[in-house]
């Protein structure tokens, strides 16, 4: 039985000698690098472009709906006001006024927030095909382990701390700007 111990406590050690050998090996050879894909999205020459469009275009949408949710508020405010000098039926038929303008404005919301989502995504894919095709390039000329975008590492608590020298991301706005 001593036997088998002592057996096993040598194999458990080479095994641990052995695993940890391989980790300071694979930690002298891993390069991680950071970005943040937002900052690259909108600060490349591209993204600064598509911003200004999708600023002028949710603009002209809040605008356009600016008064239609005033004649909605005007409504809501005209029922509190007369409801107890209505008839049920001039209430209910002004309840029911309102109820529809609210479900149009909605929809109208809904389709505007879809033309943004895809106006958004035809701005902004060629520049993201730019930076991918920039990413994978740099990574694997300067040998990157792995890029890591720092934005969403941040908003899930999986990084708490990043070297700046580490930062590649104006590096990238300059390498998707070279991109034509």
């Amino acid at each position: 039985m001593n036997l088998r111990r002592l057996c096993s406590l040598l194999l458990f050690c080479s095994l641990f000698v052995v695993s940890t050998s391989l980790v300071d090996v694979q930690a002298a050879i891993t390069k991680i690098g950071f970005i943040s894909v937002q900052s690259i999205l909108f600060g490349c020459k591209d993204g600064q472009l598509a911003k200004k469009d999708l600023t002028a275009k949710q603009d002209e949408l809040r605008a356009k709906f600016a008064n239609e949710g005033a004649k909605l508020e005007a409504m809501a405010k005209e029922i509190d006001k007369k409801k107890s000098v209505w008839s049920a039926e001039v209430l209910a038929e002004k309840k029911r006024k309102a109820a529809t303008l609210d479900r149009d404005l909605k929809m109208k919301a809904e389709d505007a927030q879809y033309e943004m989502t895809e106006l958004q995504k035809k701005l902004l894919d060629p520049i993201v095909k730019k930076l991918d095709m920039a990413l994978k390039d740099y990574g694997k000329s300067q040998g990157y382990t792995m890029i890591i975008d720092s934005d969403v590492a941040a908003r899930s608590s999986m990084i708490v701390y990043g070297d700046s020298a580490l930062d590649l991301t104006d590096l990238m706005i300059k390498k998707v700007d070279a991109i034509k």
